[in-house]
């Protein structure tokens, strides 16, 4: 009796691979966008229905803000735990920006995520624009407001403390 009871505790202890959400395969990735489970089929967003029909009815607003091209922003598996992700973005004014005429400087974020004895490791390309490229240290256009905001924040609670 104690062995049956001990099997059904490791039974119980051990879980079940996670599974694709298209196909039933093992999921190798997780979508940084709509946060399901893919297989590295399904894992680019052209392949899996929730973002790719959001990506379908965005397809007219995805354009680079220069001159007007049609960006597509996509991710991929290059293996089972080594996953890209491009937004077609600036990460200084999160405006969309062209690969090939008015990404100015691009760079990589790397996270990685360990999901039980597994690691996946997610690399976001970042891209910033001819304006945003010389503040990219301080997160460009973003980043600068983001500063005046707290020294400005900062200048009226010492102005109103010190104000009788």
């Amino acid at each position: 009796m104690p062995k049956s009871s001990e099997a059904k505790q490791y039974q119980r202890s051990v879980s079940a691979a996670r599974r694709c959400h298209e196909c039933s395969e093992e999921a190798l990735g997780r979508c940084p966008d709509c946060h399901m489970c893919f297989c590295q089929e399904h894992f680019p967003k052209q392949q899996h229905s929730p973002c790719a029909e959001k990506q379908m009815k965005l397809s007219q607003t995805q354009v680079c803000y220069v001159c007007g091209t049609q960006v597509y922003p996509d991710q991929w598996s290059l293996s089972k735990t080594t996953h890209y992700v491009d937004q077609s973005t600036c990460r200084g004014c999160g405006r969309y920006i062209c690969d090939d005429l008015h990404t100015q400087s691009k760079d990589e974020d790397v996270i990685i995520s360990r999901e039980g004895l597994r690691g996946h490791r997610y690399q976001y390309i970042n891209r910033y624009c001819d304006m945003c490229s010389p503040l990219s240290r301080v997160g460009g256009i973003r980043g600068i407001a983001r500063g005046v905001v707290v020294v400005g924040t900062i200048a009226a609670a010492v102005f109103f403390y010190l104000h009788p």
